[in-house]
């Protein structure tokens, strides 16, 4: 058997066992884009984008592992124990595509019924959009490593709630930093998601080093 198939597989029962949570996050992310687009409300805004972009990832990493015999069902596949690792980060990658269609269709509802685009998105909105997404991929370079970690196996919830606000403080860091070295707020947020994504690729090198060692 070829190793795409089984890796194709391992995506598709990541996801399907979410599927009743995913629905309900994205039904919610699309309510508040509605409520968003009739108040035009400053915060309501910003929190459609936080949600939209951090919503799905949060409940893949949350849910996609730890199912009964999760482990066994892993190792039953004829893939290599790295690659395991890989599927992980291509989950939350995959994840936080999401939010496309989901701006999509609130930026596209309100252009049929405006005529215009709402200006209250672009206030801001973009750099909601880059901590949102610079949190997520910190969240994920963080989580990974030290949950493979036997440390991290017998703390999961205290790890899992850590590397949350761990992620959100360093991608505010990240770009409040920026801001201090006089950079402007969208370059400041650029680097934010440069920074996040490097870093969640080089915690992949490293969980994928952890796992091909892990004995499970």
């Amino acid at each position: 058997m070829k190793t795409r198939k089984p890796l194709l597989g391992l995506l598709a029962y990541s996801f399907n066992s979410v599927i009743g949570s995913l629905m309900i996050v994205v039904l919610y992310a699309l309510l508040l884009g509605v409520l968003a687009e009739i108040t035009e409300a400053y915060f309501v805004v910003q929190l459609f984008l936080f949600n939209a972009v951090s919503a799905v990832p949060y409940i893949v990493i949350q849910k996609s592992e730890g199912t009964p015999k999760w482990e066994s069902y892993l190792l039953a596949m004829p893939i290599k124990r790295k690659d395991l690792a890989t599927i992980l980060y291509l989950n939350v990658f995959i994840a936080s595509l999401f939010a496309i269609p989901i701006m999509g269709l609130v930026w596209g509802a309100g252009f049929v019924f405006d005529g215009t685009v709402m200006e209250a998105f672009f206030d801001g909105g973009f750099t909601t959009v880059a901590l949102a997404y610079g949190s997520v991929m910190l969240f994920a370079t963080l989580l990974y490593p030290i949950a493979s970690t036997e440390f991290g196996h017998r703390n999961v919830q205290v790890i899992f709630f850590g590397c949350i606000f761990m992620s959100i403080g360093i991608s505010l860091g990240i770009f409040f930093g920026g801001r201090w070295l006089g950079l402007s707020d969208v370059v400041a947020s650029l680097l934010t998601i440069a920074i996040s994504v490097v870093a969640f690729v080089f915690s992949l090198f490293i969980t994928r080093a952890m796992y091909s060692k892990m004995d499970f």
